[in-house]
């Protein structure tokens, strides 16, 4: 009896060793030491590029957090696409087109009717009627309690073609104003059947009385019929992260394949031209690696155009979120050289990484491994009250190398193995039956 007991320990603890093991640092290519610089119950860092750039699963299922003492902690991922919070539809505030001087207080005698949402304004040369040459335009949003993160410009369906820049100042008393966007690219082009409309200017969320408009340079031989303000998502700007990647097309070809060598968790991205005075159509589709097709994203119009003031770029593209290595930018007719090089803008917020507080410091994040499964724990029931700290990451280390990024080779196929033996087994039982009851026969 005592010698079954002994020989069971020692399995179990041959288990516990072997599965500590298999939870090892070294069983990952690379690490980085988490810094905290107070105690909490938990922590919360933001993943550095690095950790996509060496994690071969786009949901980046090979991270482990160990402790001082080499175990494995608890940890969950936060990712943008669940913090994110639904839109309320964009409203259309009054609009009153400012002519004359580009000095709003000196040109204009502005009455507000606190009753209501009214604003009655005159100008120097006039009662305010629209004009097709307003350069400014004052925004009324003093009885909206929303903060707003983007203006949607409207204008006539038989405007002219148009590209310049827009100001957007803001003020709560039309005497002090504040800068929100100093240029942003307006662009109205029709070339060849198609259409370049860049009506759409996106800031921080900002909540004001009162937003100004003003045309940097010329402006444009029309006036604007309308403006939509889209109330913000959220009260603070997700900070994005940024990868420039640069291909040249193959011969004569108009198709540019970009290699992020990472699974970003791209939100939206840029073609930059290379060539001032360039307008182009681009079909953009991506894919995970390879071997797979690639997948249709979006089509958009893009320009590089030389201004009196500086150059005009079209806004980034919303793509949702596409975590995709590759990517293919395929021109669409003519408008570039099928030697000129483009630059593909990446941007995407960054996960974050939350970790309880086992054992003791100093933490160690590690990743990058073609074998490990899973094991993201499901924080959600957790305390609202538990106190997690912010923590930054040291500078990267090799652990197990890049030999772990490697697939290790096909296991052998036991379960087959063991099929075949069982079937040649049967059939030498059937033929030694066979052999018998023919002998058996033979002597009858």
């Amino acid at each position: 009896m005592n010698r079954a007991l002994t020989v069971a320990f020692i399995f179990l603890w041959l288990l516990s060793v072997a599965k500590a093991a298999s939870e090892s640092p070294q069983l990952l290519a690379y690490g980085q030491p988490v810094v905290v610089t107070e105690a909490a119950g938990a922590y919360r860092v933001t993943l550095p590029i690095s950790i996509y750039q060496n994690s071969l699963n786009a949901d980046l299922s090979d991270l482990r957090v160990f402790n001082d003492a080499g175990a494995v902690v608890p940890y969950s991922l936060s990712r943008p696409a669940e913090q994110a919070r639904p839109k309320e539809p964009a409203v259309s505030l009054p609009l009153f087109p400012l002519h004359g001087s580009p000095v709003l207080i000196n040109g204009v005698q502005v009455t507000i009717n606190s009753a209501g949402s009214a604003v009655s304004l005159q100008t120097q040369n006039g009662s305010g009627q629209q004009s097709t040459s307003a350069r400014q335009y004052l925004l009324d949003a003093h009885d909206s309690d929303d903060t707003y993160s983007a203006l949607r410009l409207t204008w006539p369906d038989t405007a002219a073609d148009f590209t310049g820049r827009l100001s957007i100042e803001v003020s709560d008393d039309l005497a002090a104003w504040r800068a929100v966007i100093t240029a942003a690219p307006i662009a109205n082009l029709h070339a060849s059947g198609q259409a370049l409309i860049e009506n759409r200017v996106r800031f921080p969320p900002t909540k004001a009385k009162f937003w100004r408009l003003t045309w940097l340079g010329a402006a444009p031989s029309f006036g604007l019929s309308a403006v939509f303000a889209e109330p913000a998502s959220s009260s603070i700007e997700q900070q994005h992260d940024t990868l420039d990647v640069t291909r040249l097309a193959e011969k004569d070809s108009q198709d540019y394949i970009f290699d992020l060598n990472a699974h970003l968790p791209v939100t939206r991205l840029n073609i930059l031209l290379s060539d001032v005075n360039t307008v182009a159509s681009v079909e953009l589709s991506s894919r995970s690696d390879a071997k797979h097709p690639w997948r249709p994203i979006t089509r958009a119009m893009v320009y590089r155009l030389k201004a009196a003031e500086s150059e005009q770029h079209n806004s980034p593209i919303d793509v949702g979120t596409d975590t995709d290595r590759f990517w293919r930018a395929r021109v669409v007719g003519s408008g570039i050289s099928p030697q000129a090089p483009l630059t593909l803008h990446v941007e995407w917020v960054p996960n974050e990484l939350t970790f309880l507080a086992q054992g003791h410091e100093p933490f160690l994040l590690a990743y990058g491994s073609a074998t490990a499964s899973r094991a993201e724990a499901d924080f959600s029931h957790l305390p609202a009250d538990l106190q997690i700290a912010a923590a930054t990451l040291g500078p990267q280390k090799s652990l197990g190398g890049i030999a772990r990024l490697m697939a290790p080779p096909a296991p052998f196929p036991r379960t087959r193995a063991i099929l075949w033996a069982i079937l040649l087994l049967a059939v030498v039982i059937l033929g030694w039956m066979a052999f018998r009851v023919a002998k058996e026969t033979a002597k009858s």
